[in-house]
């Protein structure tokens, strides 16, 4: 494991079972030290012998199975703004994001809510759903400066960094002039 200083690791911490190996998804009691990024370990301290990343499990359930013969697999669908949203200037846009990893995918608005209800047919233990305001209309420069700012603020309040990169901070996809 790499070196990290100590104002970057919380250590002294146990796990009861709310947590999961991400590699193998078994359920996992013991202890367990958390980095600054927001990922977790097995093991006392990043020193410990053998430490693997593990994953919160939502909800009270622990008895997780990594997949557990569900999708895993999540199919890139976005929405694509309708007139009416033109009119309204702007729409909403649906993501995953992998728990562990910084992977997003744009999804729809049905997919989002399988996600946000723990549908049991799909992995959402895995993922962690969001939404993210988009303005489409307006002067241009306003436009890209909200889109970015909106953007910037769900990646800190979700803890879902890198969604900008995902975007390929083109802060202005979508835009249309108004008439």
């Amino acid at each position: 494991m790499a070196y990290y200083p100590k104002n970057k690791i919380q250590t002294g911490l146990y796990s009861n079972g709310e947590y999961t190996l991400v590699s193998g998804g078994q359920v996992y009691k013991g202890p367990y030290y958390k980095l600054y990024n927001g990922k977790y370990f097995t093991g006392q301290t990043p020193n410990s012998p053998t430490t693997q990343e593990i994953i919160p499990i939502e909800g009270t359930d622990n008895t997780y199975k990594h997949s557990g013969g569900k999708s895993s697999s999540i199919p890139y669908s976005p929405l694509l703004p309708t007139p009416q949203d033109y009119k309204n200037g702007e729409f909403i846009r649906y993501f995953v994001c992998r728990r562990n990893q910084s992977l997003f995918v744009e999804i729809n608005k049905t997919t989002f809510n399988q996600y946000q209800q723990k549908d049991p047919t799909i992995s959402w233990k895995l993922y962690k759903p969001f939404s993210l305001f988009w303005v489409l209309t307006g002067d241009i420069n306003q436009v890209a400066q909200t889109n970015k700012n909106v953007t910037k603020l769900i990646e800190a309040q979700e803890q879902v960094e890198g969604l900008s990169i995902y975007l390929k901070e083109d802060w202005t996809q979508y835009y249309k002039e108004k008439p």
